[in-house]
């Protein structure tokens, strides 16, 4: 598990050769994403997850990385943790 942080203001960003960052983690991660990453939540299906900025809590990481979240997750503007299925982006 690796606890993050919900970025804002990245809704407009659009990953060069991809439909939606949700493609972009599924091309870089190998895999099809079916249910929201945050840990405990029980959001499934494909048409109900986003692929979401977000960045490393209490690390001196600063890169941005992309999970699949539900909309609810993508929303939450505190820390949670998430599988450790985090796709670095360079926006």
């Amino acid at each position: 598990m690796i606890k993050v942080k919900n970025l804002n203001g990245t809704k407009g960003l659009i990953p060069n050769g991809y439909g939606s960052w949700l493609e972009y983690w599924e091309a870089k991660s190998g895999q099809r994403a079916t249910k929201c990453m945050r840990v405990g939540c029980s959001v499934t299906g494909r048409s109900n997850l986003v692929g979401a900025h977000v960045k490393k809590v209490g690390s001196y990481d600063n890169s941005w990385y992309i999970v699949p979240l539900c909309q609810a997750d993508n929303m939450r503007t505190d820390e949670f943790s998430v599988s450790d299925l985090l796709v670095p982006v360079n926006p």
